[in-house]
């Protein structure tokens, strides 16, 4: 698979550099589009309105390399995903999911993993980082291995559906970007069963279970979902734990 790295922060730097008036937000859509009618850089969901934080949290990503970090990662994807046919362009972008206003931390991220939405058919994967995390150099690289790999995976299963599917899905990206299973052995024990129990009987209707177990308690309240007493991220960290315990190479479920 080809991938394509497209820097975005300086970029992002120069537009949050400008008075927060139309003329910054024109400034965005045309980075955006370059003056065509497609998507030339994917930054669609950066907030353009974004206020001073945002400039001071590009300004840290830009001082740790963060860009130069995501350009090997999509350089290393490239090759790991070699016998994957395909191109994907990639680029990654901070959120504002402090003082955004319309940018919501789970929905959107939910959006961007689960749906089909216009930037997948494009081909294009979002590594997306927070102004609400403080995120480091080891955070950029799983996001952008991730961010890749699930694109490649949703361009050959399609559209994680329901919580068995959306559990498949990470848990081999979750492989795929390196990370580590975080939850104590007896919590991940009764979490383990509360999910598995949602996924065998949860279907393409109950959206709103597969978010909450997705997410938890947390991600439910913030979407306006019934809580299901689950700790944030709990089905991501199931996820990732059912697919070690399964072992493979996380490629193969791309061919």
């Amino acid at each position: 698979m080809e991938v394509t790295f497209l820097p975005a922060l300086e970029i992002l730097r120069e537009i949050y550099a400008q008075p927060r008036d139309m003329r910054r937000f024109q400034a965005y859509v045309e980075a955006i589009t370059g003056g065509t009618n497609d998507i030339v850089l994917p930054i669609a969901g950066a907030n353009p309105m974004a206020k001073e934080h945002a400039l001071l949290e590009v300004d840290r990503l830009l001082a740790f390399g963060a860009d130069e970090i995501s350009a090997q990662a999509a350089r290393d994807a490239s090759v790991r995903l070699a016998s994957v046919s395909g191109t994907i362009r990639t680029s990654l972008v901070l959120m504002d999911d402090v003082m955004g206003g319309w940018t919501n931390r789970y929905i959107s991220e939910a959006e961007d993993r689960f749906s089909d939405a216009p930037v997948a058919r494009r081909r294009i994967a979002c590594g997306m980082v927070w102004t609400s995390e403080a995120t480091t150099a080891g955070d950029v690289r799983a996001e952008m291995l991730g961010a890749i790999y699930r694109a490649a995976f949703k361009d050959i299963h399609g559209r994680a559906a329901t919580l068995r599917a959306m559990l498949n899905q990470e848990g081999h990206t979750a492989v795929f970007a390196g990370k580590i299973p975080t939850l104590p052995g007896k919590e991940l024990v009764r979490v383990r069963h509360v999910i598995h129990d949602y996924a065998a009987a949860a279907g393409v209707d109950d959206y709103a279970v597969a978010f909450a177990c997705m997410y938890g308690d947390e991600g439910a309240d913030a979407a306006g979902y019934p809580p299901l007493d689950l700790p944030p991220r709990a089905g991501f960290e199931v996820a990732l734990v059912d697919a070690l315990q399964r072992g493979g190479d996380p490629v193969a479920a791309l061919r």
